[in-house]
């Protein structure tokens, strides 16, 4: 009897320390869980029919992000997920940037664990994403002609082609939200071609000027549609 109560004991302390896979993992500082094998490959929602959310922020709200910008000290760049920053009320990403020079961010909807996570969008035909557009003043405002959407993928670290947002949605700027279709053949044209679609694991957004700027970049529903 004493030896089956050590046992029973035994087993309790290691259910309780962690059973392996997966167990928790700390990546660039900060502890994230380790997925379950099954998520390894996508971090986004269940498909619908002709779409796969991948970040909404709330129910699809995990990752992690980063700003940066070329003209230090004189330009400041931050990107987090805010409460009520969201399309509908939710939580959004929200990206600013001060200074002249290039402002940039991306944001790994899988917090870039594990190192060959990934998303497959090779079945989808578009990108799309919400995105709103604040400017502090006229004189300061962003250029949209100079903002740039891509992906980043896992296989190679390799990202897509830039695409020129006001583009596909002309008035994106115009501080209301719009709807961003990019047609993922675009994202692995020319500079894109090295980019693989079934190991999606980023987004990035960035803007340039050669004068002084102070904006913010809300987005928010990142999806792949066909």
């Amino acid at each position: 009897m004493l030896i089956r109560v050590a046992l029973l004991a035994g087993f309790a302390s290691v259910q309780a320390a962690c059973l392996c896979p997966p167990c928790p993992a700390t990546t660039g500082g900060s502890a994230a869980a380790a997925p379950e094998p099954s998520a390894v490959k996508s971090a986004s929602s269940a498909p619908v029919p002709g779409r796969l959310v991948i970040w909404d922020g709330d129910k699809i709200g995990a990752g992690q992000g980063w700003a940066d910008c070329d003209k230090k000290p004189g330009c400041k760049a931050t990107v987090a997920k805010v409460s009520g920053a969201g399309v509908n009320g939710g939580a959004g990403i929200k990206f600013h940037g001060e200074g002249p020079g290039w402002l940039g961010m991306g944001w790994n909807w899988f917090g870039w664990y594990p190192e060959n996570a990934g998303t497959d969008i090779s079945p989808y035909a578009n990108l799309t994403f919400q995105v709103r557009v604040e400017n502090k003043s006229p004189d300061t405002a962003l250029d949209p002609a100079s903002v740039t959407a891509l992906l980043g993928c896992s296989k190679g670290k390799k990202g897509s082609a830039d695409a020129a947002v006001q583009k596909y949605a002309a008035d994106f700027a115009d501080g209301q939200w719009h709807k961003v279709a990019i047609p993922i053949a675009d994202l692995m044209s020319g500079a894109g071609a090295a980019f693989d679609p079934a190991t999606a694991w980023e987004f990035r957004v960035s803007a340039w000027s050669a004068a002084q700027r102070d904006f913010t970049i809300y987005i928010d529903e990142i999806a792949v549609e066909k």
